[in-house]
C-alpha cells in the first residue's frame, strides 16, 4: 500500500506542486483529446451545415435563374412573331396614310403651329403592358417636360394605354379627361381608331398634340410629337381650301369638318400603329437582353456552386485523412 501511495502522490516541498504519475497523466491526456475531438466534431458539423446550406441556396438560385431565362426566351419569341404582324399592317397602311398626307400637305400642314395657344389637348399613346424597355417612360418624360416648361396654356390629357396613366397620375391626375384601356390588346384597326377619335372630339381644344414612339428599327424608337390644330382654327383658315372644288350637297363648312375629322383619325391611326410596332420591337430587344443576362448569371452561379462543392469535398477528405492519421 505504501508503494502505491508513493506512486500516486509525490509531493515536492519547494514548489508545493502536485505531480501525478504517468498513468494518471496518460488518462488525463486521453480525456482532453476526447473532449477536443468532440468540440472539433461539433464545430466541423456546424461548418458542414453552413456549407450544405450555402450549396442549397446556390442550387435554388440556379433553378430560379434557369426558369426566368426560359420565360424571357419565350416572351422574346412571342414579341418577334407579333412584331412581324404589326409591321405587315403598318406597311399595308402606309399608302393610305401617305396619300392623305400628300393631299393635305398644303392645307393642314401650313396651319400647324398657328394660334395653338389656349386649351391644348395632349394624347399620350403608351402600351398597356410593361417589359418593353423605355418606350413608355420616354413618352411620359416628354409629356412631363412640356407640362413643366409651359405654364401659360391650359392642358388636358387623353390617355391611350395604362402605362401612361401610371407614369402621370402622381403629378397630373387632375388633368386627365379620358382614359382608354386595352388599346393594343387586339390588333389596331381603323374602326377602333375612329371610336377613340370620337371620344377625343367630345373635348374642347384649340390644338391636339399626339405623343407616341416612331418605329425606326428593331433597336431604335424615337419619341415623336405631332401637333394638329383644332377645328375652330381650321375653319378660321378656310381660305386655304379655295384652290379645291368640292362636289357635295353639304356646305363647305360641313365638308371641311368631315375632312378634318377624317384627317385626324388617319393621323391617330398612324400614331397607334407606330407605337404598337415600337412596343413589340422594344419588348423583343428587352427580353433578348434579359435572356442573355440570365445566361451569364447562370454560368457564374454554376462556377460558384462547383467551387463550393469542391471545397466541401476537399474538407471532408482532409477530415478523413486526419482521422486516419490520428488512429
Amino acid at each position: 500500500m505504501a508503494a502505491i501511495h508513493r506512486n500516486f502522490l509525490n509531493v515536492v516541498s519547494k514548489g508545493r506542486n502536485i505531480v501525478y504519475p504517468r498513468s494518471m497523466n496518460r488518462c488525463r491526456t486521453a480525456d482532453q483529446a476526447l473532449l477536443v475531438a468532440t468540440e472539433n466534431n461539433s464545430v466541423s458539423s456546424r461548418f458542414d451545415q453552413v456549407r450544405y446550406a450555402s450549396l442549397k441556396a446556390v442550387r435554388s438560385r440556379m433553378r430560379s435563374v434557369a426558369s426566368i431565362s426560359k420565360i424571357t426566351k419565350a416572351m422574346k419569341m412571342v414579341a418577334a412573331a407579333k412584331l412581324r404582324g404589326v409591321q405587315a399592317r403598318q406597311e399595308s397602311s402606309k399608302p393610305f396614310t401617305a396619300g392623305l398626307k400628300s393631299f393635305l400637305q398644303s392645307t393642314f400642314h401650313e396651319m400647324e403651329g398657328k394660334d395653338t395657344s389656349g386649351n391644348n389637348l395632349i394624347v399620350a399613346v403608351t402600351s398597356d403592358r410593361g417589359l418593353c424597355g423605355g418606350v413608355n417612360s420616354n413618352v411620359v418624360r416628354e409629356i412631363r417636360k412640356v407640362l413643366h416648361e409651359d405654364k401659360n396654356n391650359q392642358y388636358a390629357i387623353v390617355l391611350c394605354g395604362d402605362k401612361g396613366r401610371d407614369g402621370l397620375q402622381r403629378l397630373y391626375r387632375n388633368l386627365f379627361v379620358v382614359t382608354i384601356k386595352d388599346v393594343f390588346r387586339a390588333p389596331v384597326n381603323f374602326a377602333q381608331t375612329c371610336v377613340i377619335a370620337e371620344e377625343i372630339f367630345k373635348q374642347k381644344f384649340d390644338s391636339v398634340t399626339i405623343f407616341y414612339n416612331h418605329f425606326k428599327n428593331a433597336i431604335s424608337q424615337i419619341v415623336t410629337r405631332k401637333v394638329i390644330p383644332g377645328l375652330d382654327i381650321v375653319l378660321k383658315h378656310a381660305e386655304t381650301f379655295d384652290t379645291y372644288e368640292f362636289e357635295s350637297d353639304m356646305d363647305s363648312a360641313q365638308t371641311l369638318t368631315d375632312l378634318y375629322e377624317f384627317q385626324f383619325a388617319v393621323q391617330l391611326f398612324d400614331a397607334l400603329l407606330e407605337n404598337a410596332t415600337s412596343e413589340q420591337a422594344a419588348r423583343m430587344s428587352a427580353m433578348d437582353n434579359a435572356t442573355r443576362n440570365a445566361s451569364e448569371m447562370y454560368q457564374k452561379l454554376t462556377l460558384t456552386y462547383n467551387r463550393q462543392r469542391q471545397s466541401v469535398i476537399t474538407g471532408e477528405l482532409i477530415e478523413i485523412i486526419s482521422g486516419a492519421e490520428a488512429l
